[in-house]
């Protein structure tokens, strides 16, 4: 039996998956104005009016990219060739730092919301969390936000989930959280935000937050709520040192481990270089009490399991 142990890794693989509610969630879409489809924030640039002239005078604004905008492709991406990027800007006129936002919205011939009703649902569709990759390169103490909200057939809301994004993470890291419903209601809409400055926190000029592969489901990231089957096999899943791995199905000549905390983050990660069949056993003595995910990838497929360290 061969016995290979996950060490500490910084890397992160996106899981194949696609989900279909989130508009351009993985942004490859891009507008020839460098403006990701169907993601914008409504800003319109301020104008003063000498009443006794009526000459008017813009505000000048500076950006911290060379696009004018605030919410733009960059193809600093997880992978796939763009993520999208929202930062702050200046006023420089009135000295006041502008906070930069993107909300998804239905139109994608328009460059911004505008009025945005978000986007539709179908009555099946399964949604009840937010999970993305991120970017966070703060100029200061800055607080960014992560929202969405989910609305029933008369445009209230039955559902929400936030985040907050904080600290500098200059490598693409994973975060989720699970929607609050407060109501059975039909789901017939939903929103998704992204703000430079969450409420009551100052926005500084130059921050910048990186956003890739938005998606509202674990159906997305391929999670598996469904008993162990004799095809892939993990035990024990109620654990104080190991988890030992039938890879079965998945078996190939590389085989990728993560171990996701409940916050999203990846912790631990390892890639196999085997084609033999064997029971992986991976040591998680170290881990802290609670539950954890285990996501196995290979080149034919991937599956997610929960385990509960002791």
């Amino acid at each position: 039996m061969k016995q290979n142990y996950l060490f500490l890794s910084f890397a992160l693989l996106l899981i194949s998956a696609a989900n279909a509610q989130v508009v351009n969630g993985n942004f490859e879409n891009v507008k020839p104005n460098l403006l990701p489809s169907n993601w914008g924030m409504n800003f319109t640039q301020p104008i003063t009016i000498d009443i006794p002239s009526g000459a008017t005078t813009f505000d000048q604004i500076q950006y911290t990219s060379n696009i004018p905008s605030m919410v733009y492709a960059s193809t600093d991406a997880l992978n796939g060739q763009y993520a999208m990027e929202i930062s702050n800007a200046l006023n420089a006129t009135q000295n006041e730092v502008i906070s930069g936002s993107a909300t998804i919205f239905s139109d994608a011939s328009q460059d911004f919301p505008g009025w945005n009703a978000g986007i539709p649902l179908a009555q099946n569709d399964q949604v009840y969390m937010i999970g993305f990759y991120y970017k966070f390169l703060p100029m200061g103490n800055d607080i960014a936000e992560a929202k969405i909200e989910v609305f029933d057939i008369n445009g209230q809301t039955i559902g929400t989930a936030t985040v907050d994004i904080m600290g500098i993470n200059s490598e693409f890291e994973y975060i989720y959280m699970p929607i609050h419903f407060t109501s059975n209601a039909i789901k017939s809409a939903m929103t998704i935000s992204f703000s430079m400055a969450k409420e009551g926190s100052v926005p500084t000029f130059g921050s910048r937050l990186l956003i890739d592969n938005v998606v509202t489901n674990f159906e997305a990231l391929n999670i598996d709520e469904t008993p162990i089957t004799s095809e892939f096999k993990m035990f024990p899943t109620f654990t104080d040192n190991q988890l030992n791995i039938i890879p079965g199905y998945l078996q190939s000549d590389f085989i990728d481990y993560k171990i996701v905390n409940m916050q999203g983050k990846i912790i631990m990660q390892n890639t196999t270089v085997d084609n033999s069949n064997y029971i992986y056993t991976m040591e998680v003595s170290s881990l802290s009490s609670g539950m954890y995910f285990l996501q196995v990838t290979s080149k034919k497929g991937s599956i997610t399991k929960k385990f509960i360290k002791k």
